[in-house]
């Protein structure tokens, strides 16, 4: 009998992407004039705008290279539990991105989740956020996202939103955890 999959998304889920773009924000633009020091802890919208103004295409910092060099699990148990759920479920990263961003989200996923052994990642028209393309049906499977419409869009069975609430999952009224030690607690 094959393990039931759970499906998880990589930024703000497995690792802190919030909290390192602005950390890569406040390097790349600390010498111009207008710059004001982004602090992640108030980042309200999903483009960051609201905290790092400078930046013209939100999609520069996620794929530079400083974006991926000291990035963190999002919790300090993060690692643990995503090693404890592999054995008892078949773990898929699920994950958007443009061409270098999903490369080298690749390699961090090699290099620190080396026991993960499968990833969808997504490169789609212009990295909108769907991932209804990823067929995640079957009995048991499980979907943990941060984003609220790649919830509602995917055949999962189970649709759990994950994180900290924000003006891009506000939304969603459904099954929600706060960080990887519930997701301890119940899926384990």
């Amino acid at each position: 009998m094959s393990k039931p999959k759970f499906f998880a998304d990589f930024d703000n889920t497995i690792v802190n992407s919030t909290k390192q773009y602005c950390k890569v924000y406040n390097t790349i633009y600390k010498y111009y004039p207008s710059f004001v020091k982004a602090d992640y802890t108030k980042i309200q919208q999903y483009n960051m705008k609201d905290q790092c103004p400078l930046v013209y295409d939100p999609l520069e910092i996620f794929q530079h290279e400083l974006f991926f060099r000291d990035l963190e699990f999002i919790n300090d148990n993060t690692y643990e539990v995503l090693e404890k759920l592999s054995k008892k479920y078949q773990l898929i990263v699920a994950s958007i991105g443009t061409p270098i961003n999903i490369a080298r989200k690749a390699l961090f996923l090699g290099e620190k989740l080396s026991f993960i052994k499968d990833y969808v990642l997504i490169c789609n028209d212009g990295c909108k956020m769907q991932k209804d393309i990823v067929n995640m049906s079957g009995e048991g499977n499980i979907f943990l996202d941060d984003v609220s419409s790649n919830l509602y869009s995917s055949n999962a069975e189970n649709k759990v939103l994950f994180g900290k609430r924000y003006e891009w999952n506000m939304d969603w009224d459904k099954d929600w955890v706060l960080n990887w030690s519930v997701i301890k607690n119940r899926f384990l």
